[in-house]
C-alpha cells in the first residue's frame, strides 16, 4: 500500500564515498531516486540544497549539523525515475569532524514535503537520514 507521506521521499545513493579532505565528502556515482521525482521540478546542473542531520546526530553534535550537498552535470535515466549526479559533494564544517563518515552502502534518505514550489522559500533545508544499506535508520553510537 502507498503511504502519502513516501511521495515525498527522495533517496540519494552512491556507489562508494572518498574523504580526500577535511569537511568534505565525495559521492562517488551518486543518484536520486525516489518517489518524490514522479512530481518534482527537474534538478537543474551545477546546483545545491542544505541537508539537515541533526535530529539524527543530536546527540554526537553540539549544535546544528548540515551540510552542502552539490552537484554538476545532471542526467534523467529509466524514463525520469533516476537521476545521476555528477561532481557531488557533501560539505560540512570541519569541526563537525567527529562525527560517523558515511559508507559506501549507506544513502539518505531527504525529506521533501515542506519543499513545494509556494513553500520552499520559508523551508531552505531538507530534513534528512542517514540509512543503512538494510534500509534501517542508522543508530549512531547505539551498541
Amino acid at each position: 500500500m502507498f503511504n502519502l507521506a513516501e511521495k515525498f521521499s527522495l533517496f540519494l545513493k552512491w556507489e562508494r564515498v572518498k574523504y580526500d579532505l577535511d569537511g568534505v565528502c565525495e559521492l562517488v556515482g551518486a543518484y536520486f531516486s525516489g518517489p518524490v521525482l514522479q512530481i518534482a521540478q527537474v534538478i537543474e546542473a551545477n546546483d545545491n540544497i542544505v541537508v539537515d542531520f541533526y535530529s539524527q546526530y543530536l546527540h554526537l553534535v553540539e549544535s546544528a549539523f548540515m551540510g552542502q550537498f552539490s552537484w554538476g552535470v545532471v542526467e534523467y535515466v529509466d524514463d525520469g525515475k533516476k537521476v545521476l549526479l555528477r561532481d557531488a559533494y557533501i560539505r560540512h564544517a570541519t569541526q563537525l569532524n567527529k562525527v560517523p563518515q558515511l559508507n559506501n552502502d549507506d544513502w539518505l534518505l531527504i525529506d521533501t514535503s515542506k519543499h513545494s514550489v509556494d513553500a520552499h522559500r520559508y523551508n531552505l533545508v531538507y530534513t534528512t537520514y542517514v540509512m543503512r544499506a538494510d534500509k534501517d535508520l542508522h543508530k549512531f553510537g547505539a551498541k
